[in-house]
């Protein structure tokens, strides 16, 4: 994709260059072989196997009249500046012979950009009248060089100097930092992300003009609110503002003149903190039609902004229904303003608002489109969209069931969609928000340099495009977009000054940006253990993969190492020098191993930090293994390695264990099923396990229980195949009671009196998992607690106090029209606290108590005055929130769904960040929660998936591979590729039993039946899940003809093994039984017809 070198838009290029005869022009080709270009760019591909390949064609199809040299850099040295090369002089060579040379680069170094093109100039003939100097590279300067200054040199050489840049892989702010290559000499800047891509820049880069300059835009005209005069009254609108407001001050919707309204949706507190007010804001235009004025009211100036908007009538309704059978679910399709606690529901016509029949359902975040069950009865319907209190029908549209029914009212949703659009249809430019002048400077006192200047926006929706200005002074001002900037300037020597500024209209915009120290602090250097982690169905200790030693350059701008194998490389693994090691966005470390007898492709290490070292993965061709990465004289945490390799074990997490009970008083003495313990102030016990987990269920004579204390203090009574080396255990009334050696002290402290109480008692029946032990038919105060019909609310505490959070009801198909969520002390006493807000049909927000402790939530019917779902919840002061459960390797473009414990404030937000902290997508919790947190089009590598407060304090991330490969763990101790194999008889309807080995999805793995020959990605017929832990399981054949393969896939439907059956498939019995089976794995002694015989009826033999 070639962008202008001016505004970096995607311009078209105009017609052919009228250039100089073909011996007075010569080319020079600036090729970037640094250890960047092993990054993915394509599936399983490095930019440089991409470049070497289009670099090949290249060379084939350019103009061999016109004169080519070819430099490059990065590629004999680590962190040598010096390290450029001129590959071929400048002379009309063999095409072969180019791509051969440059096929036998190896990345490995540094970006001397500055340099580099220095070189090039020297390779153009003083009898050359023209020269287009072709610059490809996947990064910035790295060296003390100004790429900028040598720009301006070579425009005001004597000749005419072209000098394009093609970006591989490059940010939108990288590419503004070369622009100013570009900008100066007449080139074209080209944003490449693909093998495609690089070839037609390649192309047109040596046939094709400049790109004429834009004209320039309009000055926008100065305005508060970039909304129209015309608003659709009841609908929400997001508002960005400017002026000087803060989070204290109001913005809405007033009548004219007015300076207050009731406040409500449409006018309130802007929100946010006192140093980041919230911008933009959400507001409601008022439901009557009319004349009303958009204001923003401070404490201390009164309205500083008054906007004329005129609200004009809805345009809402339902879609033409028609006739549709009874009983049946039916999608309803309309067009509303989907506020809070606005309802669908169905009734007769002529009955009043609060009447319904049967299914109904919110209308928040329906997206205009609802599922609802009809009622069973035949006769004439309506649909109707209800306000907030039910008083009122919003709109409604009548349909049949089960008798003849015509609508000659065929409005669609989009034709209301369309008339509501052109009747708040604004002019031109009206959302334009004016510019914003701002002046920045360097710290006085230092040396007169050219300085190199640039900006790049922060907010989310502000407009992508960078500034990147021809002024060099230490001074200089400009006109900015209002919001938050990143202001960069760059002095000769790579001396970096920086400053994140927030610019708005009404305050002083003048700034003095500070030196940025990027010399590495040598964090890094020393010993490294490489393990290998354990799923935690695997009862097994990590395993050493390597030793690694880092070291920092001369420089002190990159890491070097050397690399020692472990046991767990293998026999095949080899010592010597690591290939590269990066230092990505978020402290994230990327290290490239080069061990050609085991994978191709380098193998790759992304890590995250954890703890005292970093917890990630290791790559190697197309599998990915759980990895820590820990400092040679630090312990081995296997409990924090595996929460950050496979999300915390938390409540919630499948395979985790409830925490039965909590101690929040100095010493608690407590019973839970048949186990007496006596536990400290902060330490916690699972609910006992009374049955093995692990090769068939059978009883136990003692409980399995894991205590968990503070500073991450574990210890467990009765663990599974504990290990000498994994600490001592204690004898104790109840069984062995074990603590980890290398645990905190408090661990150890704790363990002693628990062993001397430990005890078992008479087992009680038990109450189900997350309920409370108030659950009776009994009444409390004016208020009955129902019996228990499975309803509840999900473990996702514990919960900030004082705060308003998201939690997850189970009230299954039991929703009744007058549910509340309600807050309650742990007897079940009322509270001062107001009802929770239905977010959807199973979410609700709820405001919690602000005194922290154990409480109960449950739904209450107001109008049986009674409540079920009692569960009990803890809330914390500062609770620490985590992912429960993540999907380490998703696709771009699907929705994210995340799953989350801790805190749960409805305010805080997920989102997902890539390069220097860029936000890429940003939602609500309760958003992310319902599924709307989306994966952008295009994304792809490692990014941060980020749990944040409103005013962006990030409280936990994990690394996620978008589009990488999947996650594999070993399966029954084998570490080979993933195998299937299958016995029984290929009959549809019938079941077969599978059994996997080898490689398998860490978590989330589908083995199942698949038409033979279907790309990947695609949905199985039929599957059953497994793990490492339950490798083989029954899987049913399709009903259909076939041929029919069995596929194991991960969570994202990527294909980890397949195999096709050797066998005919139909519709029923053939007439040779053994056709229709698999001749593999039969039990010893019975023949094919004999399992055929006992799998199919006699009677339906011919």
């Amino acid at each position: 994709m070639m962008r202008s070198p001016s505004a970096l838009a995607g311009l078209c290029l105009g017609a052919m260059l009228s250039s100089p005869a073909l011996a007075d022009r010569v080319s020079v080709l600036v090729f970037d072989a640094s250890g960047s270009m092993w990054n993915r760019v394509e599936g399983d591909l490095s930019r440089i196997e991409v470049a070497r390949d289009v670099m090949g064609e290249y060379f084939q199809t350019r103009d061999a009249t016109i004169p080519l040299s070819v430099i490059a850099y990065g590629h004999n040295r680590r962190g040598d500046c010096g390290d450029i090369e001129v590959v071929s002089a400048m002379a009309q060579d063999a095409p072969a012979d180019l791509e051969r040379r440059l096929r036998a680069l190896m990345p490995r170094g540094m970006t001397p950009l500055t340099d580099s093109l220095a070189l090039a100039r020297g390779q153009i003939p003083q009898s050359a009248e023209a020269a287009d100097i072709i610059l490809v590279t996947d990064g910035l300067e790295t060296c003390e060089g100004d790429p900028c200054a040598l720009a301006a040199e070579l425009a005001a050489e004597g000749i005419d100097i072209r000098a394009h840049v093609v970006g591989f892989g490059l940010s939108r702010s990288e590419l503004e930092g070369l622009s100013c290559i570009t900008d100066q000499t007449g080139g074209l800047m080209f944003d490449t992300n693909s093998g495609a891509e690089l070839a037609e820049a390649l192309r047109q880069v040596s046939v094709a003009p400049p790109a004429p300059e834009a004209a320039p835009e309009p000055a926008a005209p100065e305005a508060a609110f970039d909304l129209g005069d015309k608003a659709e009254a009841g609908f929400a609108y997001v508002i960005r503002w400017n002026g000087a407001a803060t989070n204290v001050d109001y913005l809405g919707f007033v009548p004219p003149g007015e300076s207050r309204a009731a406040a409500g949706p449409g006018f309130q507190t802007i929100g946010g903190t006192s140093s980041v007010p919230a911008n933009p804001v959400t507001r409601t235009a008022p439901l009557e039609p009319g004349q009303y004025e958009l204001i923003i009211s401070t404490a201390r100036d009164g309205v500083i902004a008054r906007q004329a908007v005129e609200v004009v009538a809805p345009h809402m309704g339902f879609e033409a229904v028609g006739s549709v059978e009874p009983g049946t679910r039916v999608r309803f399709l309309y067009r509303g303003p989907e506020r809070a606690e606005e309802r669908i529901v169905i009734a007769r016509p002529g009955d009043g608002p609060a009447a319904q029949i049967g299914d109904w359902d919110y209308a928040l975040h329906k997206d205009g489109a609802i599922n609802l069950k009809v009622p069973a009865e035949a006769g004439e319907y309506e649909v109707r969209y209800l306000n907030r209190g039910r008083t009122e029908i919003l709109f409604s549209r009548r349909f049949g069931v089960g008798i003849p029914f015509e609508d000659a009212d065929l409005t669609r949703a989009a034709d209301l969609a369309a008339a509501a659009a052109a009747a708040t249809r604004a002019a031109p430019g009206q959302h334009d928000i004016a510019a914003v002048a701002a002046t920045f400077s360097l710290p006085p006192g230092l040396p007169d340099s050219p300085v190199s200047w640039d900006g790049v926006p922060l907010d989310a929706d502000m407009q992508p495009e960078a500034w990147a200005p021809m002024e060099t002074g230490h001074s200089i001002s400009a006109d900015f977009e209002p919001g938050t900037w990143r202001i960069t300037a760059r002095a000769p020597g790579e001396v970096v000054y920086s400053a994140d500024v927030a610019i708005f209209p009404g305050q002083p915009n003048t700034y003095t940006l500070t030196l940025v120290d990027d010399a590495l602090d040598g964090a890094l250097e020393g010993g490294w253990t490489l393990w290998a982690i354990p799923p935690r169905e695997i009862d097994d200790q990590p395993m050493e993969m390597a030793q690694i030693a880092l070291r920092l350059t001369q420089e002190r701008q990159d890491y070097v190492g050397d690399i020692t194998p472990g046991p767990g490389m293998g026999p095949n693994a080899v010592a010597g020098p690591l290939q590269a090691v990066l230092l990505d966005h978020d402290d994230v470390v990327l290290i490239d191993i080069d061990q050609p007898r085991i994978s191709v492709d380098p193998i790759r290490l992304a890590l995250s930090p954890q703890g005292a070292g970093f917890v990630g993965t290791m790559t190697a061709g197309g599998q990915s293994v759980p990895v820590a990465f820990w400092p040679q004289t630090e312990p081995q945490p296997l409990p924090l390695w595996r929460d950050a390799a496979f999300g915390a074990d938390t409540p919630g997490d499948a395979g985790s264990a409830d925490m039965a009970f909590t101690c929040i008083e100095p010493r608690c003495e407590v019973t839970v099923d048949g186990l007496y313990a006596v536990l400290e102030e902060g330490w916690s016990m699972s609910h006992p396990a009374w049955e093995s987990g692990i090769a068939g269920a059978h009883a136990l004579s003692a409980p399995r229980v894991d205590f968990l204390g503070p500073e991450g203090a574990r210890l467990h009574l009765n663990p599974h195949q504990w290990l000498a080396d994994n600490g001592p255990c204690m004898s104790t009334g109840a069984g062995a009671l074990c603590l980890w050696k290398d645990g905190p002290a408090s661990a150890a402290a704790a363990a002693v009196p628990l062993a001397s109480a430990l005890e078992l008692r008479e087992r009680e029946a038990a109450l189900a998992p997350g309920a409370s032990a108030v659950l009776a038919s009994e009444p409390i105060g004016s208020m009955a607690v129902e019996p228990d019909d499975g309803s509840s609310f999900a473990a996702e505490g514990p919960y900030m106090a004082g705060a308003e959070v998201v939690v997850l009801s189970r009230r299954g198909q039991d929703r009744r029209p007058e549910d509340e969520v309600r807050v309650f002390g742990p007897n079940l006493e009322e509270l001062p606290l107001p009802a929770g807000n239905w977010l959807n049909a199973d979410r609700a927000a709820v405001r919690m108590p602000e005194t922290p402790g154990r409480y109960a939530l449950a739904i209450f019917d107001r109008a049986a005055t009674s409540l079920r779902g009692v569960t009990e919840v803890e809330v914390a002061a500062d609770p620490s929130p985590s992912f429960t459960r993540i999907n380490p390797n998703p696709r771009a473009g699907r929705s994210y769904w995340v799953s989350i414990a801790g805190r749960m404030a409805s305010d805080d937000r997920i989102a997902i960040l890539t390069g220097p902290g860029d936000t890429v997508v940003d939602v609500g919790l309760f958003e992310a929660l319902d599924g709307d947190l989306r994966l952008p089009e295009g994304a792809f590598g490692a990014v941060q998936l980020v749990y944040r407060t409103g005013d962006l304090e990030v409280l936990a991330h994990a690394t996620i591979d978008v589009g990488g490969p999947p996650v594999l763990a070993a399966s029954d101790g084998s570490s080979g590729p993933a195998e299937i194999t299958m016995t029984g008889a290929l009959m549809p309807g019938a079941q077969v039993e599978v059994r996997l080995s080898g490689m398998i999805p860490a978590s989330e793995g589908t083995v199942g039946f698949i038409a033979a020959g279907s790309p990947d990605l695609t949905i199985l017929q039929t599957g059953t899940r497994v793990s490492v832990a339950q490798p083989s399981v029954s899987v049913t054949v399709p009903e259909g003809p076939g041929p029919w393969a069995l596929r194991l896939i991960d969570q994202n439907l990527i294909t980890v093994a397949e195999i096709t059956p050797d066998a005919a498939s139909g519709t029923g019995p053939a007439a040779d039984p053994a056709a229709d089976l698999i001749p593999v794995d039969l039990p010893d002694g019975m023949t094919a017809d004999d399992l055929f015989n006992r799998l199919v009826p006699t009677a339906n033999v011919e």
